[in-house]
């Protein structure tokens, strides 16, 4: 009967629904170390848009709202900085680490810590892991790698900011890495130049074939897409 009435309490605690959680700008000012924290870095069409911002390029909205909320009825405390124009990767993964330096010396465990960036905010999740030295720490790189052709988006090059990113990345990335891009990205593609610069490291990727139309892959990742998002989710939480 005992056994009986355990087996029904951990059927109950599995069943359990997920506590939602806030959607917040900056980190809280009283820290509760027993939860989740998500750092969310969005992309450069919002910082030259602004968030829930229509892309004409790709013909769809950046849903920076949807997809924060829908990462916090997951179970995170999500800090989602909307970025000025113009922001520097260096500067904001300085920032970056050191709000999740703030994090760990409130008692957080690393393994409760995630950083999602989608494309310029990918590359400051790859810096932002370079700063930091927790193995335990997941950050998850959305069509952030970019492709030797990738020279000219938003006035930027993004290619060469790349190369410099893996090159100061090499040998020192930590942390448990995914990599998520959609195989009609035009700008970006696989990681494989930043996981040959980390051999001591492995990088996750999945290449994901969306049905979209040739060169849009890159705006799979604006709107909270099962077919990116749900996976994203179960490897956050192993």
């Amino acid at each position: 009967m005992k056994s009986l009435y355990l087996a029904l309490c951990l059927l109950v605690s599995w069943m359990a629904p997920v506590q939602a959680q806030e959607v917040l700008r900056e980190l809280p000012a009283s820290i509760d170390a027993s939860k989740k924290f998500l750092f969310f870095q969005h992309g450069l069409s919002v910082e030259q848009l602004g968030p829930d911002s229509y892309s004409k390029e790709f013909r769809k909205t950046y849903d920076t709202t949807g997809i924060t909320t829908a990462f916090a009825k997951a179970g995170y405390v999500v800090i989602a900085e909307f970025r000025p124009k113009g922001s520097r990767v260096p500067a904001y993964a300085d920032k970056l680490a050191g709000q999740i330096t703030q994090l760990l010396a409130a008692g957080v465990p690393p393994k409760n810590i995630a950083v999602v960036g989608h494309s310029k905010g990918g590359y400051i999740a790859i810096a932002t892991a370079t700063r930091l030295v927790k193995p335990d720490i997941s950050y998850a790189i959305l069509a952030g790698c970019a492709l030797p052709s990738a020279h000219h988006i938003g006035g930027a090059d993004a290619r060469a900011t790349y190369e410099k990113l893996v090159a100061e990345a090499q040998g020192k990335l930590k942390g448990r890495i995914l990599s998520q891009y959609d195989t009609t990205d035009g700008w970006m593609g696989s990681c494989k130049e930043l996981q040959t610069a980390n051999a001591g490291l492995t990088i996750e990727e999945t290449a994901i074939q969306s049905g979209y139309a040739a060169g849009m892959g890159h705006s799979l990742f604006y709107t909270p897409e099962p077919i990116w998002f749900e996976p994203l989710l179960k490897w956050l939480s192993p």
